[in-house]
């Protein structure tokens, strides 16, 4: 009998130690402020077997609407899944116009977006907007 129980022990705990499951990337992301006070709505979704990120409106830091060149424009893109549950891709900063290597990881409703270009990273959080 106590055979029998560890089997289905093992068999219980080698189930449940399976690939790490991130939360659902799909979906609108406030950013924070920039140095000049914009913050995109950024709208994330599969392209092909990645993931995209393009800029769907720009407010200034109190919320209002604001006109910006980079609406439209693709801000992360070519986002592949890791097995940590994180993906790894190109970002587009689009105060600054550089282009970043850049990981992505989802908890509950923050976006940690980590990037690094010319030695120096930077860690920006996003909130979910839906």
């Amino acid at each position: 009998m106590l055979f029998y129980k560890s089997i289905l022990l093992t068999a219980v705990v080698t189930g449940l130690s399976g690939p790490v499951f991130a939360d659902v990337v799909e979906g609108v992301w406030r950013s924070k402020p920039d140095q000049n006070g914009l913050v995109i709505h950024v709208r994330a979704k599969p392209c092909g077997t990645a993931l995209c990120g393009t800029v769907e409106r720009a407010k200034d830091r109190n919320g209002f609407e604001k006109r910006s060149s980079a609406v439209g424009k693709r801000v992360f893109w070519d986002m592949k899944p890791q097995a940590d549950g994180s993906y790894v891709g190109t970002f587009l900063e689009p105060s600054a116009s550089k282009m970043h290597i850049a990981t992505i990881l989802v908890n509950g409703n923050a976006m940690m977006l980590h990037k690094c270009a010319d030695g120096q990273c930077d860690e920006m959080i996003w909130t979910r907007l839906r």
